[in-house]
């Protein structure tokens, strides 16, 4: 769900999609590959199960937020 007013914020794509954009964003590398993004985005996000950080990372790049590497890594569009 994009937004809903009906379960829990932490839920909507909104929030996942701007933790993961912060998540990025303090990263050193240019690139990271997602399961160690995962990792890193579960440390503040624990009620956040894969296949919703997976759904946050579709709508970031359908907004093109994000995009990936040959190599299949996750860098931040410029």
């Amino acid at each position: 769900m994009i937004i809903s007013n009906l379960s829990a914020p932490y839920k909507s794509l909104y929030v996942i999609g701007a933790n993961i954009l912060f998540v990025l964003r303090s990263l050193e590398n240019m690139s990271v590959d997602p399961l160690e993004l995962f990792e890193k985005f579960k440390i503040s996000n624990e009620n956040v199960s894969l296949a919703y950080f997976n759904f946050g990372l579709d709508w970031l790049y359908m907004v093109g937020a994000i995009e990936l590497t040959d190599l299949g890594d996750i860098k931040l569009c410029s």
